[in-house]
């Protein structure tokens, strides 16, 4: 999808998809849209004009292989250290252990999922979610007081 002017007017932050797999990742994804609009990408040389236009909050890949997420990584480091850590990104493939901490930590991702855990997707968005909250929480209140403190 390319980024058109009913995506600029956006009052919720994008849950932005780019998706190789089968089956309708709307379905499997409804729950984000509580807090988020799902947009999806159909080519990744479109992610820079989303994460530039839009404040991006959940990034999911669907891929085949391992080597996408690679070249997707290529292109996420690109993006300013201070977006890109308010960006949740969400890797699955059928090459991933669902909640594998060291694969997360090797695919710089706050999730990775097997393809055959996608229909528990929710509670593993969750329980992933909290875990990151906890993780960055003596970051987020170090950052704000020292912004008060220069403020």
């Amino acid at each position: 999808m390319t980024l058109e002017l009913k995506d600029l007017l956006l009052e919720k932050p994008v849950t932005l998809i780019y998706w190789e797999l089968g089956g309708d990742f709307n379905k499997i994804f409804s729950f984000f849209e509580r807090d988020t609009e799902l947009r999806s990408l159909n080519a990744l040389e479109e992610i820079y004009s989303w994460f530039n236009a839009l404040q991006v909050k959940n990034f999911i890949a669907g891929v085949k292989n391992i080597e996408k997420i690679k070249e997707i990584n290529e292109i996420l480091k690109k993006l300013p250290i201070e977006k890109r850590r308010e960006i949740f990104v969400i890797y699955i493939s059928p090459e991933l252990k669902t909640l594998d901490t060291r694969e997360s930590f090797l695919y710089s991702a706050n999730l990775v999922v097997n393809e055959k855990d996608l229909s528990e997707m929710d509670r593993i968005y969750e329980k992933a979610k909290t875990f990151w909250l906890n993780l960055y929480k003596p970051y987020y209140q170090t950052w704000e007081r020292i912004l008060k403190e220069e403020g």
